[in-house]
């Protein structure tokens, strides 16, 4: 329940291709035509798109870099773009911004720049900063591997049993008595003596 959601690159892609499609269209602009380099299966993007798209003859291939030139010239400018954004990167935690690397690289695994910049910016508690998505499977297994393992309290007791939720709107002392007793009251709880719901003061 406390862990970050993970957010999957085509989920990713998927959701900043409708996002520019609608603003485009939002602003006045007549869209006819629309390639698109796959993420994921084609058939299932293209149908996706062209559901939310009826008006728009929407080609979505493997490879389009190369079968069309419209999409070759977009990625050249989308990775002109994203090497520019990140030459001027201002971190949001203010404290590393003179500490961190600005050599990334180019983003890929197989970039040593870029396993270079992950191993040398991983912090050991923190993880990484907002930058990176920690969802990617390089990240998370540099974390795994290298930082401070974290068990979440919500998942040990999802692991452990999977008791109903009434048992925490239990009626009477009797009831609560009943419930999971193998997990200790919070002292916050023990400190303050709060009373039940309905008691009568």
């Amino acid at each position: 329940m406390l862990r970050r959601t993970k957010y999957n690159l085509n989920s990713l892609a998927h959701d900043a291709t409708i996002q520019l499609l609608r603003d485009t269209i939002s602003k006045g602009i007549n869209v006819r035509r629309v390639f698109i380099d796959t993420v994921g299966p084609p058939a299932t993007y293209q149908k996706k798109l062209q559901d939310l798209f009826p008006g728009i003859n929407i080609t979505v291939a493997k490879k389009a870099d190369s079968l069309y030139p419209i999409v070759s010239a977009a990625s050249i400018c989308a990775k002109v773009t994203r090497d520019a954004h990140l030459s001027r990167w201002v971190f949001a935690e203010t404290l590393l911004q003179a500490s961190l690397s600005t050599v990334y690289g180019s983003g890929y695994p197989g970039d040593p720049n870029t396993i270079k910049w992950l191993k040398g910016s991983l912090d050991q508690v923190f993880g990484y900063p907002g930058i990176i998505r920690f969802s990617w499977s390089t990240c998370a297994k540099l974390l795994e591997d290298n930082a401070v393992a974290v068990v979440w309290a919500d998942d040990d007791e999802a692991a452990k049993n999977s008791k109903s939720v009434a048992r925490y709107f239990a009626n009477s002392k009797t009831d609560a008595d009943n419930g999971d007793s193998s997990r200790p009251r919070s002292q916050f709880f023990g400190r303050r003596r709060p009373l039940a719901l309905g008691a009568t003061l």
